[in-house]
């Protein structure tokens, strides 16, 4: 009889390919068996008594520069049921770009429950991308600019980004895009504040969908001259995710990611909240959100991620004074599970794909991770679909002082989480140190779009 560290029997496991019942064993870290009625002799023996077991959420798109840092971060998203996360390293003007991504990894081994990736985010890449090909030498591969945010000092103009988009090619990157139109956008600021209008009001006039299409596209053409694989972060507006389409169709590769803010809330968020739901792009409005819904079901977008960026701020705060950003991770996989399965618009296995599979698989981390098979790493989830909660900042683990979904209930959650045949989270308290987590070199950029799409899409 073979033997096995873990024996997770009578669960009904869920890949981007079905649903199907099966045992699955684990062993020094990584899944050895996956089959039914496993004959497998077990040091831990886990009855799932029809409960789901999902491969960890990978979640490619968190922020640990504000109040999370990576220690903290990993803590709030494991609650939710992430085993792996990508953090943006971002280079600030004046820091240099390896300087910053060494302190991340410092930071990530010291502090992190969870395996860590890093993007290189480049906030001056005139000076900061000449240092692209050591980034990836130490497995940093994914760099990402801004096309808006001019009066923060954050934008790069077309000069740098074709400049960095070449670069990025040249070592076979890929490059990430925050796709707005910065000065038009910043323009219309200053145009609605002049008039006096409502702060909250004019802040959606001013980033209309069609300057998010139009960024898609620029950025989009350049990475075509440059022979770049190009990544476009928190798509929120239904002419973006067009745009997206459009360009796929074309046969360029292009992934797309929305975000569960973007499916889940409206604008109308900025009357009820204020501050606290400005984020970047905004939120906007109910047929914005049915076209990204259908363009993940149809495959035209292929990842959701959190976004997940903590900051200090109240109602009461000026708006536009007030920072971009809100806490997301651990809340993602149970309100996407919620709205999008259980709501109809994705089932279960292409939520598996879209929050586990295929982001490991644009950042070149699959099999490895994102995946419930023999060989891969032991990241599980033990998902109960009858859990009942009711989403409250007091039971959230991020530093944020608040959450979006508050007094939302979701139907849906997970009751045990493990990374690499440890447990993390089990029954909502966290059992994992802090540095076990592992630091994954990436090679991203390399999937081919047809791998993405759900199964029996064309």
């Amino acid at each position: 009889m073979k033997s096995a560290d873990w024996l997770l029997k009578g669960g009904l496991v869920a890949t981007g390919a079905g649903c199907s019942r099966m045992d699955v064993a684990v062993a020094g870290g990584r899944v050895t068996e996956v089959g039914p009625d496993l004959d497998v002799e077990a040091r831990e023996l886990l009855n799932l008594n029809g409960a789901y077991l999902l491969p960890g959420f990978v979640d490619v798109h968190t922020h640990p520069v504000y109040l999370d840092d990576l220690g903290g971060l990993s803590v709030t998203a494991a609650h939710g049921g992430v085993t792996t996360v990508i953090h943006f390293a971002y280079a600030k003007p004046g820091q240099g770009l390896v300087q910053v991504i060494d302190e991340f990894l410092d930071q990530g081994r010291a502090g992190s429950v969870l395996d860590f990736g890093l993007h290189g985010g480049l906030f001056d890449p005139q000076r900061q991308a000449e240092e692209i090909p050591v980034a990836v030498e130490r497995g940093v591969t994914s760099f990402k600019m801004f096309m808006t945010y001019a009066k923060l000092g954050w934008m790069t103009d077309d000069y740098q980004l074709m400049r960095t988009l070449d670069i990025i090619a040249s070592v076979g990157g890929l490059a990430m895009v925050h796709a707005e139109s910065g000065l038009a956008t910043d323009y219309l600021e200053d145009k609605y504040q002049a008039l006096g209008r409502d702060s909250a009001d004019a802040f959606l006039a001013t980033r209309p969908g069609i300057l998010e299409a139009e960024a898609v596209n620029r950025a989009a053409a350049m990475a075509e001259v440059a022979g770049c694989s190009l990544y476009i972060p928190h798509v929120s507006a239904r002419e973006a995710a067009q745009a997206v389409a459009r360009l796929r169709r074309g046969g360029q590769r292009v992934y797309g990611e929305t975000c569960p803010q973007y499916l889940t809330l409206t604008g109308e968020e900025i009357a009820r909240q204020g501050p606290l739901a400005k984020i970047g792009p905004p939120l906007r409005g109910v047929e914005d959100q049915r076209v990204l819904w259908r363009a993940l079901a149809a495959g035209d977008l292929d990842v959701i991620a959190s976004d997940h960026a903590p900051k200090s701020k109240t109602r009461e705060d000026e708006f536009f004074d007030a920072p971009y950003g809100s806490p997301q991770v651990e809340t993602m996989p149970a309100v996407i599970y919620d709205e999008g399965v259980g709501g109809g618009w994705i089932t279960l296995p292409r939520m598996v794909q879209l929050l586990c599979e295929n982001p490991a698989k644009i950042f070149g981390l699959y099999p490895k991770k994102g995946a419930l098979a023999v060989g891969s790493d032991a990241d599980l989830v033990v998902w109960d679909p009858q859990a009942e909660r009711t989403i409250a900042h007091a039971t959230q683990h991020s530093l944020a002082p608040y959450t979006l979904y508050e007094g939302r209930n979701v139907l849906g959650g997970p009751v045990l989480v493990m990374q690499r045949g440890e447990i993390v989270v089990r029954d909502e308290e966290l059992v994992a140190s802090p540095g076990r987590g592992e630091f994954l070199p990436t090679q991203a950029g390399a999937a081919e779009l047809n791998e993405l799409q759900p199964k029996g899409a064309a």
